[in-house]
């Protein structure tokens, strides 16, 4: 019983140490509740304490989902507690043939690294409320420029782990360990690079509810000239951006590609199908560009987040849905879509289905998504990932949105293909006015800034509208949950500038931590397996009855 109050002892300190709870020092709170979790593994335990921990642990890091729906945090915990009972399963393999420390060492980092990456159920992975996330606000931050947020979870479970082995076994073997990690990352800790120029960004920020964002209180026209007023109102105060920045799906109508032939179909919750000629929707696209940047004293361009849509042919709009996607668009003042990508890292049941809907029953849950929530979720992922880039007179721009924001790999890869700068558009109001998932975002933010070493320039809906310096300074824009505009520099390195030791090298640190603890895990279990079948086929031979 003892075991079981230790793990939701560790599950509450685990969660509490995430960034935005009571303060940036909470930070520590991660190392104990390693330390309580080898504590509790070695009284043997059952394996459904695991997973009531991890059930405590996701209802705290979810809670804010309660904005969504009242109930939301609890079926994400019941799907994800599983991955607490994996890091028990890791350790109790592991613990067969190493110390209480090592098999710790190994088994929590791998756990967590197949869940950031992989999860299960063919939903991708889950980066939210990693260990290395905890470490954000900690002395330990710039190690993120080398070893990126994985390598911060194995110094986050390394210390837990040096507590423990100090503490319980008198041995200095992890401690040694640990600190190999870190002498030998230091010599990479040095300075980001250094912007060679500026581009100047005009950000709005509406502060428009989702209830009235998805069309419930709004139609388009008064969701778009909610927008255009802000950005009217720069624009009288003499702002001349070069880019003039929305948030997330904040472009209030269907975009679609320049010169496309067919329909536009999309569904509605609650209401009949709204089909349109592709030309209609362009035409209207092009239009409501104009008369958005018609009182700008330049010729800026407009980047906004918007719901993409692909044609379908007129003998096919009565049984087929246009296909569609969260998407960053580029226009130029005329209106001409110069650039577009998709997002790429969809939200889990918002956003896609598992195995991409293809098991029974999808339909009805991606209906019962799409009334509720007033998203379907069967966005589409493009091979165009970004960065934004041959476009004259601006730099190579990477972007994401929103969840997006919490995984490495757009960031490296599109920060590999030469992007200078990126652009995060968010929109936060689904997940209620607290500020603790805004804090949270920011704080992986500043991860991707270390990873990447670039600029991160984030312009949301509610806040937090910021700018984030590959340094790791923050500078705010506008005060959440107000409406606004905000004119701010974004730094731009040189298209030739180094790479990060993280993009050279240091992400493989991750998945190498994590392929070593899986295969002698995996060694270990085939090991037993061994063992048992042995002793099986002995005991008939000695009992032939």
């Amino acid at each position: 019983m003892l075991a079981f109050w230790l793990t939701i002892l560790a599950a509450l300190l685990r969660a509490f140490s995430m960034p935005g709870w009571l303060g940036d020092w909470m930070w520590p709170l991660v190392f104990v509740s390693v330390v309580l979790r080898i504590v509790a593994w070695e009284k043997q335990p059952r394996l459904w304490v695991d997973y009531v921990g991890g059930l405590v642990f996701w209802l705290v890091a979810f809670s804010f989902l309660r904005h969504v729906q009242v109930l939301a945090p609890l079926p994400a915990a019941l799907i994800l507690a599983p991955c607490w009972w994996m890091e028990g399963v890791f350790y109790r393999f592991l613990r067969t043939r190493l110390s209480a420390s090592f098999a710790a060492f190994l088994a929590l980092p791998a756990a967590e690294y197949l869940r950031v990456k992989w999860f299960y159920l063919g939903v991708g992975g889950v980066p939210w409320a990693s260990m290395g996330l905890a470490l954000e606000p900690s002395p330990l931050y710039p190690y993120a420029r080398v070893l990126g947020e994985s390598g911060l979870v194995i110094l986050a479970v390394g210390i837990g782990v040096s507590i423990w082995s100090l503490w319980k076994e008198r041995n200095l073997r992890p401690t040694m360990l640990l600190a190999m990690l870190l002498v030998g990352a230091s010599p990479w800790l040095s300075a980001p690079q250094q912007p060679t120029e500026t581009l100047r960004c005009l950000t709005v920020q509406p502060n428009v509810s989702v209830e009235e964002k998805n069309g419930v209180w709004l139609t388009a026209r008064e969701f778009f000239k909610i927008q255009k007023e802000v950005t009217w109102d720069a624009f009288l105060a003499g702002e001349q951006a070069e880019l003039v920045i929305w948030a997330e799906t904040m472009w209030a109508y269907p975009a679609a590609e320049d010169g496309a032939q067919g329909f536009m179909r999309r569904p509605w919750p609650h209401k009949p199908d709204e089909i349109r000629d592709m030309e209609e929707v362009t035409f209207t696209q092009r239009l409501q560009v104009q008369v958005l940047l018609a009182k700008a004293q330049n010729e800026p361009f407009f980047l906004t987040g918007a719901h993409f849509y692909y044609p379908v042919l007129k003998e096919e709009v009565e049984t087929k849905y246009s296909q569609r996607g969260t998407e960053f668009v580029l226009f130029d003042d005329r209106g001409k879509l110069l650039d577009h990508f998709s997002k790429q890292e969809l939200v889990p049941f918002g956003e896609s289905l598992p195995f991409g809907g293809n098991f029974p029953g999808s339909s009805a849950i991606r209906k019962w998504v799409h009334d509720t929530f007033g998203l379907r979720p069967d966005f589409r992922k493009t091979e165009d990932a970004g960065p934004l880039d041959g476009i004259a007179s601006l730099p190579a721009l990477g972007g994401t949105v929103c969840w997006e924001n919490v995984f490495e790999a757009p960031y490296r890869r599109q920060a590999n293909a030469g992007a200078q700068a990126f652009v995060i558009l968010s929109n936060e109001d689904w997940f209620g006015p607290e500020g603790l998932e805004m804090h949270q975002m920011i704080a992986a933010t500043r991860l991707r800034a270390a990873e990447a070493g670039l600029a991160m320039l984030r312009a949301t809906n509610t806040g937090y509208t910021c700018l984030v310096k590959s340094d790791g300074e923050v500078v705010y824009g506008i005060e959440p949950n107000t409406s606004g505009w905000w004119g701010v520099d974004l730094p731009i390195v040189s298209a030739d500038a180094e790479s990060t030791p993280y993009r050279l090298g240091g992400y493989l640190v991750g998945p190498i931590w994590a392929a070593i603890g899986s295969i002698l895990a995996l060694f270990q279990m085939l090991q037993i397996g061994r063992k048992r079948r042995s002793q099986g086929k002995k005991t008939k031979v000695l009992d032939p009855s």
